[in-house]
């Protein structure tokens, strides 16, 4: 046997061997469960008792009380069917008591005695008549609002009419005066105010006076036009230019 056969017969010898090593390490991690078989005998178990309160033991009596889930006051399933409550037997104060549905007196008299609070008349509003309201101190003080009080209005003096003449370019009241008594249209017939256009130049009127709003009778406006032109003057009282003139009652 030569050298070479030596040296690879060693080589496969320790390969074998270096084999057979990691194959036992890797059996050491795989292991076979043992059962083992224990000695001690099975403990038996107590009885299961359901304990039952009752007068012999008061505390868990009053621990099932507690903790009783059924309602106290809403009718349910639970409680619905429940007997109705039993009186203990004796007499009590309630016994002697009975309910009284009736009042002494026919209607409450809050008001006996006490001023009247509203009057009519002189008289309480309960025993005031129809003909009470129209009593001249009534009808006066009815018709005056909360925080008013009476005023005497003027009464106004007999007229014809109220012009006002406005200026057509600046819109200013240059003239405001009362028709005497002879300027009031006759027929005596209700009419609106009534508006002219008045053209004026240095000698008075340069055109008669233009209706641009009538007063709904042509009477009317016919007899204005011609008293603001003749009688009144009124192309004497303007300056040039030109103006609106409203007449009303």
């Amino acid at each position: 046997m030569n050298q070479a056969t030596r040296g690879e017969k060693r080589r496969w010898i320790f390969s074998t061997a270096l084999s057979a090593v990691a194959v036992f390490f890797v059996l050491l991690l795989f292991r076979i469960p043992v059962q083992r078989q224990s000695s001690a005998k099975p403990r038996a178990h107590a009885p299961v008792q359901v304990a039952r309160p009752g007068q012999s033991d008061p505390l868990l009596k009053e621990e099932t009380e507690l903790r009783d889930l059924s309602p106290l006051f809403l009718p349910t399933e639970r409680n619905a069917s429940l007997p109705p409550p039993r009186r203990e037997p004796g007499r009590t104060f309630l016994d002697e008591e009975s309910p009284k549905f009736r009042f002494t007196e026919v209607e409450l008299q809050l008001a006996k005695g006490l001023p009247p609070t509203a009057t009519v008349n002189g008289r309480a509003a309960g025993i005031a008549e129809p003909v009470d309201t129209l009593a001249p101190q009534v009808i006066g003080s009815s018709l005056a609002g909360f925080g008013r009080r009476r005023s005497d209005i003027p009464a106004f003096s007999a007229r014809g009419g109220l012009v006002e003449v406005v200026a057509a370019g600046s819109g200013r009241s240059v003239l405001i005066a009362k028709l005497p008594i002879e300027g009031r249209p006759p027929g005596g017939k209700a009419w609106a105010p009534v508006e002219f256009l008045a053209v004026v130049d240095a000698a008075g009127l340069a055109s008669p006076l233009i209706v641009t709003e009538g007063s709904r009778v042509e009477e009317v406006d016919a007899f204005l036009g011609n008293y603001l032109t003749r009688a009144f003057r009124l192309g004497d009282r303007l300056g040039p230019g030109f103006y609106r003139v409203i007449v009303a009652p």
